[in-house]
């Protein structure tokens, strides 16, 4: 029988290795992400959502001082002093999954390209959002990706104006994709 719950949130979780099912559920969802667009056949209604979701997690975490929802509750129930945005580079709940950080990084590198390219095989068959709008939002989404990963810190030097313009991209391929 598993050890009664003694008001340590972090110890009940860890008993039951929830926080390594959450790390699995959350990378399973990143390589779902990735690979949409070359297993999912062309369906208007999901491939609208694949194209919302693709702006709103980043969107998330421009809300979320630059931190995944997720990474940020296993974080807040590892520390109950964490505060939002300290480490937002930290994702230990997925990069904990790799036998070694090299792993992790290959897997970050292959899987922030494979998304580039999955987001516009969904935009070309379903979305046709202009080219004028769709890549300089990859390109921002990916270096907005690199810059928190890899601590170049662009993000914060040339804040806010790096997050408006990135959030007016956004918003553009939202209002786009639901026809607007």
């Amino acid at each position: 029988m598993p050890k009664k719950y003694d008001d340590n949130l972090f110890t009940y979780i860890m008993n039951y290795n929830i926080g390594k099912y959450v790390g699995i559920i959350h990378l399973c969802g990143m390589i779902l992400e990735d690979i949409y667009g070359f297993i999912i056949r062309k369906n208007i209604f999901f491939d609208k959502l694949y194209i919302i979701s693709f702006v709103s997690i980043p969107f998330s975490w421009i809300l979320c001082k630059d931190e995944c929802i997720i990474s940020y509750i296993m974080k807040k129930v590892e520390n109950k002093n964490y505060i939002l945005g300290n480490n937002p580079e930290n994702v230990n709940d997925i990069s904990n999954l790799f036998t070694k950080e090299h792993y992790y990084f290959i897997f970050y590198n292959v899987n922030n390209l494979i998304r580039i390219f999955s987001v516009i095989i969904v935009n070309k068959r379903t979305t046709n959002i202009n080219d004028v709008i769709m890549i300089p939002t990859c390109v921002l989404y990916l270096f907005y990706n690199y810059d928190i990963t890899y601590k170049l810190n662009y993000r914060k030097i040339l804040y806010p104006y790096f997050q408006i313009i990135l959030c007016f991209y956004f918003l553009s391929i939202f209002y786009k994709t639901i026809g607007v």
